[in-house]
């Protein structure tokens, strides 16, 4: 989701919000180890106990198989951008920003098959500029982002700047919507950024992760709450909370939360699918799935 490389060392939002969106959707998350972090979403996933995902084990030729299994796929950069791995050393010396950072969001391996996209960038000069190349690229339904604090994902301590791809459903033209986003229309209340960058090691990122799958984190905690917004936006991107009537499985009460927020987006009621995808514990199934198939095709 994010470009990298925003000096803020959060939590793994990006990749944590991905999984609990593979509840509802088919999800091609994509990423690599840090370059330029504590924590990067290849190393959290390298660190889950007792038993890690072997990410390194989902390759064009089992695709198909990880699919039969699970929503979920993490595709590993290096497996698909082999060549970018002349490069790897010289990032991790330098420990800042570098094209890499820019051209990794737009180089996912599933491109050409997926139907919606959130994309965050850490500087708010080149979201347009994203917006744009995704747009070209003949996508019709995504979302570039970037926290006021230049921040890559949806900002939970204030607004953030969002460039929403829409298809006009009569003409079939992709036009750029500009608009803001606060943590007051997911219904949540603010939280500052140093109470949710622990600046963590990916064994302890990987702890909090599991705590949040399995229902065991405070409904207010700032982290989770951070997690909360941004699976929401997959899910308004994504189009399903456009619907007027929901039936997620058990545990879900169907009543729809219509409230239209800015970019018209309903994203309280993406916030309470979010919920129903730890509560109902369908968001940890799909992540077990995910770590069973890959180890057994690796």
């Amino acid at each position: 989701m994010g470009t990298g490389g925003d000096s803020h060392n959060t939590f793994n939002i990006s990749t944590t919000s991905s999984i609990l969106a593979s509840s509802l959707l088919f999800i091609g998350k994509h990423g690599n180890r840090s370059s330029t972090s504590l924590s990067g979403s290849a190393d959290l996933l390298a660190s889950i106990k007792p038993t890690h995902p072997k990410i390194d084990a989902v390759k064009p030729s089992t695709l198909k198989e990880i699919y039969t299994s699970t929503n979920y796929a993490f595709l590993y950069a290096p497996v698909y951008h082999p060549g970018a791995r002349h490069a790897s050393t010289i990032r991790k010396q330098l420990g800042w920003r570098t094209i890499f950072n820019l051209l990794g969001p737009l180089a996912n391996p599933l491109h050409e098959l997926t139907e919606a996209r959130v994309l965050g960038v850490a500087r708010k000069e080149i979201g347009p500029d994203f917006a744009e190349s995704l747009r070209q690229s003949g996508v019709k339904k995504g979302m570039v982002i970037c926290g006021d604090e230049e921040l890559d994902e949806l900002s939970c301590a204030g607004p953030t700047h969002c460039w929403r791809l829409v298809e006009d459903p009569t003409t079939a033209e992709v036009k750029i919507e500009y608009f803001t986003v606060s943590p007051s229309d997911f219904g949540l209340s603010p939280h500052p950024l140093s109470d949710v960058s622990p600046g963590q090691s990916p064994e302890k990122n990987a702890e909090i992760l599991i705590r949040i799958l399995t229902g065991q984190v405070p409904p207010d905690d700032p982290i989770l709450e951070f997690v909360y917004i941004n699976t929401a936006a997959l899910f308004v991107v994504s189009g399903i909370c456009d619907a007027d009537t929901s039936n997620m499985g058990p545990g879900d009460d169907g009543n729809v939360i219509k409230e239209v927020g800015p970019g018209g987006g309903r994203w309280k009621e993406g916030v309470r699918r979010a919920k129903w995808a730890v509560s109902s514990g369908e968001a940890f199934k799909q992540f077990q799935n995910f770590i069973e198939v890959t180890n057994r095709v690796a």
